[in-house]
């Protein structure tokens, strides 16, 4: 009778997968009535929970939730832990479709007592991401912002443990989407070299002492972002917004047209051979800074200070300096000088 059963759960999770939701129904109500017959409870549970999710998969919520809470009460009966976390996450799920958020949030948060004894962060970061949209939804964002802040902890972690090869795909397992999920995230010292974080929203985000050498930036969001002593060298930052950023002491020989340095601490930031044409450095505080060899055909450095920075054999061609204070710079010439001075540079 067992193996019948067993027979007729397999067809029906075949069908399932094809899309055969009624017919999946019809081999899984067969299985579940010979597993109540023969009392095995466990596949009798995972029968319940399979006609569940094929009720839900056909639109009738309130049905698939009669059956996932029946699963429930069996695993909690015969003390089937992995059993009863799939039914809590059921039903969360279900809730969750039928938009009803506080009812969800009570069946994650069961879950989510359970779910640390089992060892398994990949499914705990997953159960928090599943509360974080709800909060969302709810509107209460500082207690999403509690998940996600516990997210990023557990993407560490899978980064640390080798679970995932790199941080952008430790995110994307527990459910973070780096173009809009890291504001403000503290990614301090995390290895994130080659990492793909292209177009990625890390306004406010703490970087301080992040490797990310090679990494691609181009268009990403950095507005306000703390770089201290970050590694950048050869990351591409084309197009990418750093305005307001501190870059101190940060290793910056890198890819950066077009980007948008205005106001940035650049203070004793390593730009050696930097690529920075058309950059727009307005207000930036370039003090001590090394722009030996940097290419910085048309930057506007307008307002900015450079307080003994190093220009030597530094592009200047079209370079806008209206208003920007030079105080023991070296590498100028003086003929530099004298053209900088007639378009409103201060030398002191």
């Amino acid at each position: 009778m067992t193996s019948e059963a067993d027979l007729l759960l397999r067809q029906g999770i075949s069908q399932y997968q094809t899309g055969e939701f009624e017919l999946a129904l019809q081999s899984w109500q067969q299985a579940l009535n010979l597993y109540r017959s023969s009392q095995n409870f466990k596949r009798e549970g995972a029968a319940l929970g399979n006609l569940g999710a094929a009720y839900q998969a056909l639109g009738n919520i309130p049905q698939a939730i009669a059956y996932f809470q029946q699963h429930l009460e069996i695993a909690q009966k015969i003390q089937d832990a992995t059993g009863e976390m799939n039914a809590l996450a059921n039903i969360g799920n279900a809730y969750l479709a039928s938009a009803e958020y506080v009812r969800a949030i009570d069946y994650w948060q069961k879950l989510l007592a359970i779910v640390p004894a089992q060892g398994d962060r990949l499914q705990e970061g997953q159960i928090l991401n599943s509360l974080r949209q709800a909060y969302t939804s709810l509107g209460e964002l500082t207690q999403a912002r509690k998940y996600q802040q516990q997210q990023l902890a557990i993407a560490r972690e899978l980064l640390n443990s080798a679970i995932a090869t790199d941080f952008v795909s430790s995110l994307e397992a527990i459910g973070l989407d780096p173009t809009q999920d890291l504001v403000g995230a503290d990614l301090s010292q995390l290895d994130l070299r080659n990492a793909s974080l292209s177009r990625a929203n890390l306004e406010g985000a703490n970087l301080s002492g992040a490797d990310l050498t090679l990494a691609d930036l181009s268009r990403a969001n950095l507005s306000g972002a703390c770089l201290l002593r970050a590694k950048l060298s050869n990351a591409n930052l084309r197009d990418a917004n750093l305005s307001h950023a501190d870059l101190s002491d940060a290793d910056l020989r890198a890819i950066l047209p077009r980007v948008n340095l205005s106001g940035a601490n650049l203070s004793r930031t390593n730009l050696t051979s930097a690529y920075l044409q058309n950059a727009n450095l307005q207000g930036a505080n370039l003090s001590e800074t090394l722009l030996q060899q940097a290419d910085l055909h048309g930057v506007d450095l307008s307002q900015a200070s450079l307080n003994a920075a190093n220009l030597t054999r530094a592009e200047l061609n079209a370079v806008k300096v209206a208003q920007t204070q030079f105080i023991d710079v070296v590498g100028i010439s003086a003929q530099i000088k004298l053209e900088f001075q007639q378009q409103g540079a201060i030398f002191h």
